[in-house]
């Protein structure tokens, strides 16, 4: 629906998937065109129903809106998120009541990660649970972030304890976004980011992070944990994947510790053996 849209020329399109019942796609047009479109998605719905005759029918609603700059209107959408027990996520406009939390500012206009995703939450959530283990006593460790798109992982790292996070991806456009965002949180000095390949990475951290597909995980698996001196956390997974991801990343060396599964999504936590 949401490439429908945007094909059909609409500059703004929200999906609003917070409720396991329903799913809302908001798109604006400008209503001289409307009138085209709304034959288009009528005959686009029936080619939907067809191929999917299991899914839900489609109820269709349009409101006609004053005119305004929906260049910023569209910021009404996004709103701080409190992920894990220690972090909340917001865009800059917004300054939100932390209670102790680590606030985590992230630029949502290049849509890299932005903290909303089920598979960065479960990333977080993961952190969290590894960084524990370097609390008592308190030790400095270093992480590294694979495919780090917006740097929203590698700055939670910093945020958590970290000394230093480096965070690869092969984007050069990502890596602009996540140098933009960590220096939005003042962390720059200590995120260290290359456009690299997870082949041409070669420097291990205590803590590794991976928000990936499921073929970049597995066609990475042993550079990964290799990458990883104590803890290596998964995601990117659809849920009907993950029973053949996971047990290919259990093995002699790593255990599962911990597994998150949200919406159709699932991240884990995995463990050295020995180290």
């Amino acid at each position: 629906m949401s490439d429908f849209c945007v094909e059909h020329g609409s500059n703004g399109v929200v999906v609003e998937d917070e409720s396991a019942d329903i799913v809302r796609v908001r798109a604006y047009f400008p209503a001289e065109q409307w009138k085209g479109i709304e034959v288009d998605l009528g005959r686009f719905l029936l080619r939907l129903s067809d191929a999917f005759p299991e899914l839900p029918a489609v109820a269709v609603s349009t409101t006609k809106l004053k005119a305004e700059n929906w260049a910023l209107a569209w910021k009404i959408h996004f709103k701080s998120i409190e992920i894990g027990n220690r972090l909340v996520v917001t865009p800059p406009w917004i300054t939100p009541e932390a209670g102790g939390r680590e606030v985590i500012i992230i630029d949502p206009a290049d849509a890299f990660g932005t903290g909303t995703h089920e598979t960065t939450q479960g990333c977080m959530a993961l952190l969290e649970e590894a960084v524990a283990e370097f609390a008592h006593p308190a030790k400095r460790f270093t992480m590294l972030d694979v495919g780090c798109g917006s740097g929203i992982l590698a700055i939670a790292g910093i945020k958590l304890g970290a000394s230093g996070v480096r965070g690869i991806d092969n984007d050069p456009v990502a890596i602009e976004a996540a140098a933009r965002n960590a220096a939005l949180n003042g962390v720059a000095d200590r995120v260290f980011l290359e456009c690299l390949s997870v082949a041409e990475c070669t420097e291990p951290a205590d803590i590794v992070t991976a928000n990936l597909d499921p073929m970049g995980l597995l066609s990475h698996k042993d550079q990964l944990m290799a990458l990883a001196r104590r803890f290596l956390i998964i995601s990117g997974v659809p849920l009907d994947q993950w029973e053949r991801v996971r047990p290919a990343f259990q093995t002699s060396e790593f255990s599962l510790l911990k597994e998150i599964t949200r919406s159709e999504w699932g991240s884990g936590l995995f463990g050295r053996n020995r180290y």
